[in-house]
C-alpha cells in the first residue's frame, strides 16, 4: 500500500506537467494566430489588392467592373458618413481612424481602375457604358477629394471656432447656474416679501 501511494503522486505530476505545457503552447498558438492575424488585417486595409485580372470589353467584363464601381462608391458613403464625427468635435484620434479609412478607400478605388483600366478607351457597341463608368470612377474620386479638402478647412478655420463658441457656451452656463442659485437661497430664507 504504501508504494501504491507513492506511485500516484509522480503519475499526477507528470500529467499535470504534461497538461500545462499543452496549456502553455495553446495559448502561445493562440497569441501569435491573434497578432498575425491582427497584422494581417492592417496590412490588407493598407494595401487593397485588385480583385481580378484585368478586364477585356465583353458584357460580362462591364457588369463585372459596374459592380466593382458600385462596392466602391457604397465604400465611399461609408467612409463619408463618418465625416460627420469629426465636424460635430474635432478628435486626434477620430482622425486618425477617417485617414485609415480615407487610404483603404483610395486603395478600393486604384484597384477598380486599375483592374477595369477605365483609361483605356473602348471601342464597339459598349463603348459609352465604359465611358460613363470612367466618369464616374473620376467623379467619386473628385467627390472624395472635395470632402477631404472641405474637413481641412474646417479642421482648420472652423473647429477652434466652435471650440471656443462651446467654451463660451459653458462659461454663460455655469454663470446663469450661480446667479440662479443665489435667487433661490434668498427666497428659501424665509423672506416673505417677493
Amino acid at each position: 500500500m504504501a508504494s501504491e501511494s507513492l506511485a500516484s503522486p509522480g503519475e499526477y505530476r507528470r500529467y499535470r506537467r504534461f497538461l500545462s505545457w499543452l496549456v502553455l503552447c495553446f495559448i502561445s498558438l493562440g497569441s501569435i494566430y491573434l497578432l498575425v492575424s491582427v497584422g494581417v488585417t492592417i496590412y490588407r486595409r493598407r494595401h487593397a489588392e485588385p480583385l481580378g485580372a484585368p478586364v477585356g470589353a465583353s458584357t460580362d467584363d462591364l457588369e463585372s467592373c459596374a459592380e466593382e464601381l458600385t462596392e466602391v462608391e457604397q465604400g465611399l458613403e461609408r467612409h463619408l458618413d463618418n465625416f460627420s464625427h469629426l465636424v460635430a468635435h474635432y478628435d486626434a484620434d477620430e482622425a486618425q481612424r477617417w485617414a485609415e479609412d480615407r487610404d483603404f478607400w483610395l486603395g478600393q478605388w486604384r484597384a477598380a481602375g486599375n483592374r477595369c483600366q477605365y483609361a483605356d478607351p473602348r471601342h464597339g457597341p459598349l463603348a459609352k457604358e465604359w465611358e460613363q463608368l470612367a466618369v464616374i470612377h473620376t467623379d467619386l474620386r473628385d467627390t472624395e477629394q472635395n470632402y477631404t479638402k472641405e474637413l481641412i478647412r474646417f479642421g482648420k478655420n472652423e473647429a477652434p471656432r466652435l471650440d471656443l463658441l462651446r467654451e463660451r457656451l459653458e462659461s454663460v452656463g455655469r454663470r446663469i447656474g450661480a446667479s440662479t442659485m443665489g435667487t433661490t437661497t434668498s427666497h428659501d430664507s424665509g423672506d416673505t416679501t417677493p
